[in-house]
């Protein structure tokens, strides 16, 4: 079951030991924040066109392609059209189950 974060961004995942895998819904003009954060993060775009900025580098992309995020670097991501992505992490976020995810709660636009 997916989670509303705030009126543009749903999210739903799971973590195992090492690993947290997430698969957002994020409409056409949702903007998520600049933000970092100490996991590696791999992102693979099933639906849609996005704008992602990673460590100052823009780059678009469209369903079925990958964008690597290594671990602290500021990354903010901007949705051109309704995207689905999947999001690998390592290691897994729980800084999500602590309420780490402010920044998807109340930043995103």
């Amino acid at each position: 079951m997916f989670e509303k974060l705030n009126e543009c961004i749903e999210r739903r995942y799971i973590s195992g030991r090492n690993l947290t895998l997430a698969q957002f819904r994020i409409k056409a003009g949702c903007v998520v924040p600049a933000h970092s954060h100490e996991n590696e993060q791999i992102s693979l775009i099933l639906e849609g066109r996005a704008l992602f900025v990673v460590g100052g580098v823009t780059r678009e992309v469209s369903a079925g392609e990958v964008v690597h995020i290594p671990p602290g670097v500021l990354h903010e991501v901007k949705a051109l059209t309704d995207v689905v992505v999947v999001d690998v992490f390592s290691p897994r976020r729980d800084d999500w189950e602590k309420g780490g995810d402010s920044y998807l709660r109340g930043g995103a636009r």
